[in-house]
């Protein structure tokens, strides 16, 4: 609601049923949408944990995909190598001798097509096919002169048992089937003189190693990486990867378990595996984008059903909070008239917190004129002591002029003397008389100390002389006023008169840790050990209240004050020496 103030300004006024109405809604709206984060967040984890799984088990069919690939090709190549009536003829043809008709043709039938049969009953295999280093008649699909073989993409850089990746059938370049990429394993045959006898090609379809090569899927993709960072993978795969290179390459080496990744600002899951035999690495990255949102898709309903629920329970907290609040909104209008000059008591039927709240505004309505009478009592007091105050300040001020003509006479009669004596004494008193609020610099009450022992030296036959050892960053210092001067007042009534000679005060101050310390020192009779040790129990004890004798009360007295300014952490200590000194430490903070 707006209304306006006293000063006729425009405030928005929020009631108290309303104030309680929004506290409740926004805490159960507050509840609610943290519950419902961390169950959405503890399902999304869920989710991508799943996920991991499921990316986990993949990896491990692909690996055991990719060993029985390896494993079937590699036992062509061993059967192929140890099949001798293949060795033997390779070795006739290299020798420039040939079988007769008959048995090249039954050669034919039987050894070179068991090697057309081998790669028709296998899935996984591709081709097989010999380039032999011999004049032989070529029979395809698997029998072949070995210049074919340079026109293979790897034939001048391939290595004997080793696998050569992602390359196309272009040993005759009038039939070459582009669409189509292979994986081989290349091996050499020997003769027994080490004279090479034929290069063996025992190829499969890359798909059978790197699944979905060929796929356009752009939220999966597949593709190799050599021990020499180059990757293997399709065209549409590369598009992604040129603008991720190094990022992959940095997965890749840095997770051998399947982690998530940001490319292109999506969200993707990489997992890698290590092909030893083809010396590689497979990887595989799948988006999760689809995945987290179609988990939000899911919990659609439920957030509807969140958003209804809390609409009916601020309805009802509503209805509730009005009804409770009905007769405290009634005592609140009756306020109201009592402030507006109306003189009335408020209603206390009920037995609830309201009742009880009217029967005090009752019983305070009842105490306002005795408060009144009250007040007007003590302003009649204030009045008085302001007036007692001025008094005080005029009385003060008569005696600052009396000093001052004294002094006046005292230097027209050129007794100096005497003029600093009433100069010292005038500066005392204005110290002792002017208000503070009760710290004070310690320069000041540096030079009200000063003054006091120029007093007493006009007294005394002997002289004390002063000594001040302080750095002046320590003259600014606040400390309470009048903490110093008992302390050399203490020095020269139990420690210097006693042995009336010229003697020597010294004030220092120096920093220890954290503290401030001002130390005050004598050179008179001292204490002894058991002197010393009953006045510092007695220090520390609170018998000096009702204590009569005035020995150590001013000591007492500046602790107190210490401890009630700084703290019960702060005070003074004492150490004496018997006819040698006496040494009083104020301990009070740096910083005050």
């Amino acid at each position: 609601m707006i209304h306006r103030n006293s000063q006729g300004k425009l405030e928005f006024h929020i009631s108290l049923n309303h104030k309680i109405v929004i506290v409740l809604v926004a805490t159960m709206i507050l509840l609610a949408s943290l519950w419902t984060t961390v169950m959405f967040l503890n399902m999304s984890r869920n989710a991508k944990d799943i996920a991991l799984n499921d990316e986990r088990t993949y990896i491990r069919s692909v690996g055991s995909n990719e060993n029985s690939v390896e494993e079937v090709c590699n036992l062509a190549k061993q059967t192929i190598v140890q099949q001798t009536s293949l060795y033997d003829y390779m070795q006739l043809a290299k020798s420039g001798k040939d079988l007769d008709t008959v048995e090249k043709i039954e050669f034919y039938n039987n050894e070179i097509a068991s090697l057309d049969n081998m790669t028709n009953t296998n899935p996984y295999l591709y081709q097989i096919r010999l380039f032999v280093n011999a004049p032989i008649t070529e029979k395809k699909p698997c029998f072949y002169r070995i210049d074919r073989l340079k026109n293979l993409a790897w034939a001048a850089s391939y290595q004997s048992g080793a696998w050569e990746i992602n390359y196309t059938d272009t040993a005759f370049p009038n039939n070459i089937n582009y669409s189509t990429r292979l994986a081989a394993i290349v091996t050499d045959i020997y003769d027994e003189n080490d004279d090479l006898l034929a290069v063996l090609e025992v190829s499969t379809n890359i798909e059978n190693i790197i699944p979905n090569f060929y796929s356009e899927n752009k939220e999966d993709l597949n593709f190799f990486i050599d021990s020499n960072d180059h990757i293997v993978c399709s065209d549409h795969v590369q598009e992604l990867l040129n603008s991720n290179k190094k990022q992959i390459l940095e997965m890749v080496e840095n997770n051998s378990e399947p982690a998530y990744i940001k490319l292109n600002d999506k969200n993707f899951l990489i997992s890698t595996m290590e092909m030893t035999s083809l010396n590689g690495t497979y990887v595989h990255i799948t988006t999760t984008d689809h995945i987290i949102a179609s988990y939000y898709d899911s919990q659609s309903p439920y957030v509807f059903i969140v958003v209804i629920s809390m609409i009916i329970f601020s309805a009802l907290v509503v209805i509730l909070i009005r009804y409770i609040f009905r007769r405290f909104n009634n005592l609140t209008t009756s306020v109201k008239r009592i402030k507006n000059g109306e003189h009335i008591m408020l209603p206390t039927d009920g037995n609830d917190e309201v009742s009880d709240m009217a029967m005090q505004i009752n019983d305070m309505l009842s105490a306002l004129e005795q408060l009144n009478e009250e007040k007007m009592n003590r302003e009649l007091l204030a009045k008085n002591a302001e007036i007692k105050a001025l008094q005080n300040q005029i009385n003060a001020h008569f005696m600052f002029n009396v000093l001052e003509t004294i002094k006046m006479l005292a230097e027209i009669k050129e007794d100096y003397e005497i003029s600093d004596a009433v100069t010292s004494l005038g500066e005392m008193f204005r110290y002792t008389v002017k208000w503070t609020s009760g710290m004070v610099a310690l320069k000041e009450e540096l030079k009200y100390i000063k003054n006091y022992l120029d007093l007493l030296n006009l007294r005394f036959d002997y002289e004390i002389t002063l000594s001040l050892e302080i750095p002046e960053e320590y003259m600014k210092l606040k400390i309470p006023k009048m903490s110093l001067q008992p302390l050399v007042e203490n020095s020269v009534a139990h420690g210097i008169e006693n042995v009336a000679e010229d003697t020597l005060i010294v004030i220092k101050a120096y920093k220890q840790e954290e503290l401030v310390c001002i130390e005050v020192l004598d050179e008179g009779v001292g204490m002894s050990e058991a002197q010393l040790e009953g006045l510092r129990q007695r220090l520390d004890s609170n018998e000096w209240i009702s204590d009569s004798s005035d020995h150590g009360r001013a000591l007492y007295n500046v602790m107190q004050r210490i401890k009630m300014y700084f703290g019960p952490e702060y005070g003074l200590q004492i150490f004496s020496e018997e006819g040698t000194y006496t040494k009083v430490v104020i301990q009070i903070p740096k910083t005050n």
